[in-house]
């Protein structure tokens, strides 16, 4: 039971992060495919994920720990968000 709460944090993280890139996407008028790839997944849940920015051809992609992104189940920050806004703004230059 344990460890499909532990699951739902974790993905419920994910989804808050590709949310928060959807919408710092719209406001530099892009429209791009959010891509997810776990890191050595383990029994219940990775231990990460790297997430990749597809918009008109380029691609950008960083790495979060699990930490990293179980943290930002309730509201994405630190971290992660700093990681969002340094990928969006490499897309935009």
């Amino acid at each position: 039971m344990e460890d499909n709460l532990t699951r739902e944090v974790f993905d419920t993280g994910l989804s808050k992060i590709r949310h928060e890139i959807k919408s710092r996407l719209v406001t530099h008028g892009f429209f791009g495919s959010i891509t997810f790839a776990d890191i050595e997944p383990a029994d219940p849940v990775p231990s990460g994920s790297r997430i990749e920015i597809s918009v008109k051809g380029r691609t950008v992609g960083q790495s979060f720990t699990r930490t990293e992104i179980e943290g930002c189940h309730l509201r994405v920050g630190g971290a992660v968000l700093a990681g969002v806004v340094a990928m969006i703004q490499e897309l935009s230059q």
